[in-house]
This record gives structure tokens, C-alpha cells and sequence, in this order.
């Protein structure tokens, strides 16, 4: 599939989950850089220590994303605070888990097409 990263901006993710560590986390918040587009993605071994460290994240294009985690386009038009765990079965990912409302999810909720 060919992305157009124009239309995207910029996702901030942890090098881990750039290595093919699996996601665990995902949020989107409201950026004061206009070119980035508020999510924010981590992997399943990034513990407190390794966020606070911003060297461990990149600023990556669509396509960078698109490879790791498709579904992320899925749900890119969510709203800000928007705030997502990733659920995984037998090392597929099988959906999500709403951390605001405490509650699994899909992507019409997240979305808010319910």
C-alpha cells in the first residue's frame, strides 16, 4: 500500500517498538508542533525508566508506522486523549482496551461511530 505522509505527520514511537517489539500502548495527544500528529506509540517492555529518557523515541514518518502497525490507520482519526492499550492473543493483536473509560473497545467506539 503506497502512504501519502503528508497526510499524516509525524508519530512519536519507542525505538523498541521499531525493533519489532510488540505494541502495548498508544495515545494521542494535542501537539504544539504543527507537524506531528499526536500519537504517541510504546512497546511492551517500556517501562517508566525508558520513557523518561527521550533519546529512546523517534519522530517517524506514515509509511515507518505503516509497517509495524497498520491498524494504527485504522484508528488514526481518533480524538486527542484518546488513550489505548493493545490487546494480543497468542502474539496477534486482537484488539483494544480503552484506558479512559476502563472498558475493551473496537475501532467504531474509538472512532466514535458507536
Amino acid at each position: 500500500m503506497k502512504i501519502n505522509n503528508d497526510l499524516y505527520g509525524g508519530f512519536i514511537v519507542s525505538k523498541n517498538a521499531l525493533k519489532g517489539i510488540p505494541i502495548l500502548y498508544s495515545y494521542r495527544q494535542k501537539s504544539s508542533i504543527k507537524e506531528l500528529n499526536g500519537w504517541n506509540i510504546l512497546s511492551e517492555i517500556d517501562d517508566e525508566n525508558y520513557v523518561s529518557e527521550s533519546s529512546n523515541f523517534l519522530i517517524v514518518n506514515a509509511e515507518s508506522i505503516y509497517k509495524i502497525a497498520p491498524v494504527l490507520f485504522e484508528i488514526f482519526d481518533a480524538d486527542y486523549g484518546t488513550d489505548l492499550f493493545w490487546k494480543y492473543q497468542e502474539n496477534v493483536h486482537i484488539g483494544f482496551y480503552d484506558l479512559i473509560n476502563e472498558c475493551d473497545t473496537d475501532i467504531d467506539q474509538i472512532l466514535k461511530k458507536k
